[in-house]
């Protein structure tokens, strides 16, 4: 068994914002409006500009790679039209002018059995689709509505691709369930990759967070508030989060990961983490002897501290915003 730990000192979040928050994206959701096609109706630049704005001053979004990511795209899809006589250099172009599309497929929004496509739209807005040599089981994802309360259970269950109605099996799938009377949110996860050998090449992964259990163990709670495991034929993961406040009014939040080989993978496991361990070691030790230009593992755990503590100063703020968002989504048109 090999256990891998890591404490982090961080801003606290107050439960009445946490739920705030909630409730602001399930509106944002509710919001949605869709066009003829089915595809989501995006909101008018005027409306999206200052939100954007708002959004970076609060430490949400990256306002300047956010600007270089559309610039980017606009570029590629330029180029695209003025026509590109290279294959390689025209899938390239693609991958960069493609955008994030949502499409209500079959049913009535957020309703029980309605039935999305999220997929990647090209410039003239349609699903790009991966060649033959490529992976189709990414392409796509179809998400389906099996309950939405807002203030009950709200859950939907995926899969990539979307194979809905065509009788072929999945690559991933799973589903999301968020209770909002019990404070609880569930994940699953189940991968089954084509080919010979399905135990190697199958997984499954789940994930349970328990609001009330966290805000509890911040006092005198021994129960981990987070929970998760992931099994595979060569090793089982099991995770957990201890959460505790401190006396400086901060919280000491540690997460930990059991990992365990199974059977008669147990010692290769073992070997192969103890590899990429030392692996991680000698990189970040060239890192800090040559005062190299890249993050070690310690420089990304702290960046990632300091991205909470930054969304955490701003989670009062954060519901309005999303109220913004849900009535400039309501007044999304048809161009």
């Amino acid at each position: 068994m090999t256990r891998l730990s890591h404490t982090f000192d961080l801003a606290p979040a107050d439960r009445g914002t946490v739920d705030r928050i909630v409730a602001g994206l399930y509106e944002v959701a509710a919001a949605c409006r869709f066009d003829g096609r089915g595809w989501l109706l995006p909101p008018a630049e005027e409306d999206l500009a200052p939100l954007v704005e708002r959004a970076g001053e609060l430490g949400l979004v990256d306002v300047r790679e956010r600007a270089g990511r559309l610039a980017r795209r606009e570029a590629a899809a330029a180029e695209l039209r003025d026509g590109s006589p290279d294959p390689e250099r025209r899938k390239a172009l693609e991958a960069l002018a493609a955008r994030s599309g949502l499409q209500l497929q079959t049913g009535r929004h957020l309703q029980e059995r309605a039935h999305y496509l999220v997929a990647e739209l090209s410039p003239d807005g349609v699903p790009v689709e991966p060649g033959d040599d490529e992976d189709k089981g990414w392409s796509s994802t179809g998400v389906t509505v099996t309950s939405w309360d807002p203030w009950g259970r709200a859950s939907v269950e995926y899969a990539m691709p979307d194979t809905a109605g065509t009788g072929d099996a999945p690559v991933t799938w799973g589903s999301v369930s968020h209770d909002g009377a019990a404070g609880t949110l569930d994940w699953t996860l189940d991968v089954r990759l084509p080919g010979r050998g399905p135990r190697l090449r199958s997984a499954s992964a789940s994930l349970h967070l328990d609001l009330d259990a966290w805000y509890a163990a911040l006092e005198d709670g021994p129960v981990p508030p987070v929970h998760m495991t992931a099994t595979h034929a060569m090793a089982r993961v099991e995770g957990w989060v201890e959460a505790a406040a401190t006396p400086a009014g901060r919280w000491s939040v540690k997460v930990v990961l059991d990992v365990r080989g199974r059977g008669l993978y147990r010692p290769f496991v073992a070997a192969a983490l103890w590899a990429t361990r030392t692996s991680f070691r000698r990189r970040d030790a060239r890192i800090r002897r040559e005062g190299a230009d890249e993050p070690t593992v310690a420089d990304r755990l702290e960046q990632a501290a300091r991205a909470w503590d930054a969304a955490a100063r701003s989670a009062p703020e954060i519901p309005a915003l999303l109220a913004d968002l849900a009535r400039a989504l309501e007044r999304a048109r048809r161009p």
